[in-house]
């Protein structure tokens, strides 16, 4: 080859490196095997932050268990607001206040909340599932299969099944840029197995929060499936902390605090496969533990004081035990309609409608101006769901 400059040599060896390192990004990845070799991991850069993440997560769990309102109410709304943290780290356009309302007047066309029930769906699944059952294959395609269900923005077809082709990640926007590549579909399966057993067996002496960020990182890494790999990957969070009796119930969610940090998020992942930095990647993770924690029991203790305050309100109206339970439905249903009340209780219609107004007078719900089929809106305790 033969050269007319030597910026004609400068441009060729500018394009031979872009090349390298293009060759170096597009070839697939090859995770190692759990357990991660130790000398990757050094406990002493995250030792702080794993004791406070402990210690935060305890906190939260007896909160939720001196609660004056029973967890069965305010826990599935808390769940929903994980489900659409979760969705909108993958692009889904939604609002707490849009999927609260389609849980009471169901609108099936609206693809971006049927991405979040569907990651309630699965959330419930698994909680059910590993109540009797145990971590495996199926299991996980079980998840996805649910998670990408119906009419929902999805790039394949192949759904509850490991991928057959290579797939890439990668940048969007004006320049797209493959950032990694997962390891070649052949792999998929083996690694899988390899993650359960570890699940299941683990050989190593961590904590389960410790663990728990090796688990997550490493099925991001494997990336099984074509699409919906960070739902399956978030969901397995909560379900890994009650399959290991680390909390009573799926009831920790750390989508939130992922996504307003979801480009450092990403980072670190990646940061993982090209440099084994195990150690920042974790101590991270823990600090969104501590975060998403704070957050809970600050969440649950103003949950606790809106009930106390507005229970007595209430009660002092109407003193019959079928207000306390409307009031207590209004922490599962913060947007609601006589509809759904009666539904979910055995109050007379017409006794719900006169509450309801006696409630509306009061000023502890709001309601549009229809003169039939009104939704009701509890913006006392939406404004503390929406922090």
């Amino acid at each position: 080859m033969t050269f007319d400059s030597i910026s004609d040599i400068i441009q060729y060896m500018e394009q031979e490196k872009d090349d390298f390192e293009m060759k170096q990004k597009i070839q697939a990845f090859h995770p190692s095997q759990l357990p991660i070799d130790s000398s990757y991991i050094k406990t002493e850069m995250f030792l702080d932050e794993l004791i406070d993440a402990s210690t935060k997560l305890e906190v939260y769990k007896e909160k939720i268990k001196d609660s004056k309102l029973d967890r069965a109410w305010f826990l599935p709304t808390l769940q929903q607001k994980e489900a659409l943290a979760s969705s909108m780290i993958e692009g889904t356009q939604a609002t707490l206040d849009g999927v609260l309302v389609n849980r009471v007047v169901p609108d099936k066309k609206d693809v971006n909340i049927q991405e979040v029930l569907n990651y309630d769906s699965a959330t419930e699944y698994g909680y059910r599932y590993l109540k009797k059952g145990d971590f495996d294959k199926e299991f996980i395609l079980d998840l996805h299969k649910i998670l990408l269900d119906g009419k929902v923005r999805k790039q394949t077809d192949q759904v509850g099944v490991f991928r057959t082709h290579q797939n890439y990640i990668g940048t969007m926007g004006g320049k797209r840029e493959i950032t990694y590549t997962p390891p070649e579909p052949e792999m998929v399966e083996s690694l899988i197995e390899n993650l359960i057993d570890y699940i299941k067996n683990p050989q190593d002496n961590y904590r389960s929060l410790v663990r728990i960020a090796i688990i997550h990182a490493q099925f991001e890494t494997i990336h099984p499936f074509m699409d919906g790999n960070g739902r399956v990957g978030r969901i397995l969070i909560p379900l890994y902390l009650y399959y290991v009796d680390q909390i009573d119930m799926p009831c920790f969610f750390v989508s939130e605090a992922l996504e307003r940090d979801k480009l450092r998020y990403y980072t670190l992942l990646n940061n993982i496969r090209s440099k084994n930095e195990w150690s920042e990647w974790i101590k991270f993770f823990l600090n969104t533990v501590k975060n998403q924690c704070d957050k809970y029991i600050r969440m649950i203790s103003d949950i606790n004081l809106l009930y106390e305050k507005d229970l007595e309100k209430a009660s002092g109206l109407v003193r019959t035990g079928n207000m306390r339970t409307l009031i207590n439905l209004l922490y599962k249903y913060p947007i609601v309609n006589a509809a759904t009340i009666a539904q979910c209780s055995d109050i007379p219609s017409a006794t719900i409608n006169r509450y309801l107004n006696i409630l509306v007078d009061a000023e502890i719900l709001y309601t549009d101006d229809k003169s039939r089929n009104r939704t009701y809106f509890y913006y006392d305790l939406l404004n503390i769901l929406r922090e």
